[in-house]
């Protein structure tokens, strides 16, 4: 059944992981936009390529505004990988109302033949377990990924240090990992597996946060961009002797 978020686009819930696709309180297309889109296509402004890999395909949101926005930020060419595991998800997708200007010409080649191409853009849906996939492709990959599992809580194993170590060797240096997600935990797990967290906080949603291999805070030209701060983990670490990473030995 869709669900009508707070700016009138539409979600669904996963009866599986017990949880929405989207932030019914941010919004599914707002949280798209503003966590996701903006933030690392702002990174990579002018860019002539950029590889992608969405963690999951889910409703198909990332992917289809990644395509739409690229263009409006000089990046010229997209390659974009997308897991998902729930076949039954893709085939009713054509029930849900998807905002006006997103392409559903692409979504359809995508549910039905899992690809697609055209000039400048690939799009490929990878049917399956995300971390099975992602053994396929070499080092240094993706530039940018979009890191929109269900939450830690729910769908831990995308969420741990190995996962995240894993994300780390086929990340390129300059790379920029978006996601919803604030959990002290999951912050520690990329914390370990070499990653330094930011926060971004804006006016049209809730806090997210950005992962790059840098020290460095990102500098993004965001128009709703209200800070992005560096987060001290090692102080964190230091003064919460609870705090534990995830990792995959306690997910089983």
């Amino acid at each position: 059944m869709n669900i009508q978020t707070s700016d009138k686009s539409f979600t669904l819930f996963n009866q599986t992981f017990q949880e929405h696709y989207h932030s019914t309180k941010d919004g599914a297309l707002k949280e798209t936009l503003h966590k996701h889109i903006f933030p690392s296509f702002a990174y990579f402004k002018n860019k002539q390529k950029l590889r992608i890999l969405d963690i999951c395909f889910g409703l198909g949101y990332n992917t289809l505004c990644a395509i739409k926005y690229a263009s409006s930020y000089g990046i010229q060419s997209l390659e974009i990988h997308s897991p998902e595991m729930d076949s039954c998800l893709l085939e009713s997708l054509s029930s849900l109302t998807y905002p006006q200007d997103l392409d559903l010409e692409i979504l359809n080649s995508l549910t039905q033949n899992h690809f697609y191409k055209s000039k400048n853009l690939e799009v490929f849906l990878h049917l399956g377990d995300a971390r099975e996939i992602l053994k396929s492709f070499q080092k240094s990959f993706f530039d940018i990924v979009f890191q929109d599992a269900f939450s830690p809580a729910k769908n831990p194993l995308l969420w741990t240090y190995e996962y995240f170590k894993t994300l780390f060797l086929l990340t390129q240096k300059d790379c920029i990992l978006t996601t919803y997600s604030q959990n002290s935990a999951m912050l520690y797990s990329a914390f370990l597996a070499g990653f330094k967290p930011f926060k971004l906080t804006q006016k049209y949603t809730r806090d997210s946060i950005l992962f790059t291999k840098l020290e460095s805070t990102p500098t993004l030209k965001l128009e709703n961009a209200l800070a992005i701060k560096p987060i001290n983990l090692a102080h964190k670490i230091s003064t919460n002797r609870d705090l534990k990473g995830l990792y995959d030995s306690s997910c089983k």
